[in-house]
């Protein structure tokens, strides 16, 4: 039991660091390619704040732990657009663009369908085939929508090259760590008789979406809450459409019961509070963030009850 959280802490820690660099790497990538600040913090900061939680849920699934996979996944999402948003708020209420709305309800309709999806009790091959089409979609309209950046003028002394093999040095770093997170955490969940479904929605869930959470905080401590949240509905939206797209594409993956009953609604609820906040003024403000907030501890007791 001590060996497997000594493991866990150590390969948490490099996760997260390596996401960390992979992130600085990309939006340097971003930066050169003249893409525009949105696009950054809505596509490509959110797929490097996201690897984490990618590769958990391939390697999950490759073993077999559909249910971890999945619960990890559902629970960045709660993680992301609850807890993260709502401490944000709190420290300073968001003022974002006006398309920050619109991709808030757009991540509210792929939860809606996937949840129409579980109703069966498995997300099949070709239900996670439709999930990644759905995202390629999306990229190609942000993209075309938001895709010309004319306001940088950014130097940067290294040498694409340079920049390249150490973004790849970082997902190196990323997928060691993440095989050891997922072996660790199955281990803590057996020891302590604990579902390997709510090992993945709480304990895993919250360490690989670290790199959201601090990017975000530190977007709103600078006042540029744009990229926070942006950085938070991009990676929402690729943990839905990608993350459980791949996995259920590489194993298709059994519904576990609180999935409907529970866990779908919440999260239905919390994305429903949020875009209907940003409809209104473009703005997540202090009273939003409380009602985040409240469902993600409501997520929590209702994990531990059921």
């Amino acid at each position: 039991m001590l060996k497997d959280v000594i493991i866990f802490i150590i390969s948490l820690f490099f996760l997260i660091k390596g996401s960390d660099k992979f992130t600085e790497y990309l939006k340097i990538i971003g930066i050169k390619l003249r893409v525009k600040d949105f696009v950054i913090s809505l596509i490509l900061a959110s797929i490097a704040t996201t690897l984490p939680e990618i590769i958990v849920s391939i390697i999950s699934s490759l073993k077999g732990n559909s249910n971890l996979a999945l619960g990890n996944a559902l629970g960045s999402v709660i993680v992301n657009t609850a807890l993260i948003l709502g401490i944000c708020s709190l420290i300073s209420p968001m003022k974002v663009d006006d398309l920050a709305w619109k991709n808030s309800f757009f991540l509210l309709f792929i939860n809606f369908l996937l949840f129409l999806l579980m109703f069966d009790m498995k997300i099949s091959r070709f239900e996670g085939f439709i999930l990644l089409i759905l995202y390629a979609i999306f990229i190609y309209i942000i993209y075309r929508v938001k895709g010309d950046n004319k306001s940088e003028n950014y130097q940067d002394q290294n040498s694409a090259i340079k920049i390249f093999i150490l973004m790849i040095l970082s997902i190196g770093v990323v997928i060691v760590s993440s095989r050891f997170l997922v072996e660790s955490s199955i281990n803590i969940a057996r020891f302590l008789n604990i579902s390997e479904l709510i090992i993945g929605l709480t304990l895993v869930a919250l360490g690989t979406s670290l790199p959201e959470l601090a990017n975000s905080v530190i977007s709103t401590i600078k006042k540029v809450p744009d990229i926070g949240v942006g950085n938070i509905i991009g990676a929402s939206i690729l943990n839905v459409l990608v993350v459980i797209g791949i996995a259920s594409i590489i194993n298709p993956i059994k519904v576990d019961q609180k999935f409907i009953t529970y866990i779908m609604p919440v999260i239905l609820i919390t994305l429903l509070a949020l875009s209907i906040s940003l409809k209104r003024d473009n703005i997540i403000g202090k009273k939003t963030g409380l009602i985040l907030l409240s469902l993600y501890f409501i997520s929590i007791i209702l994990n531990f009850i059921f």
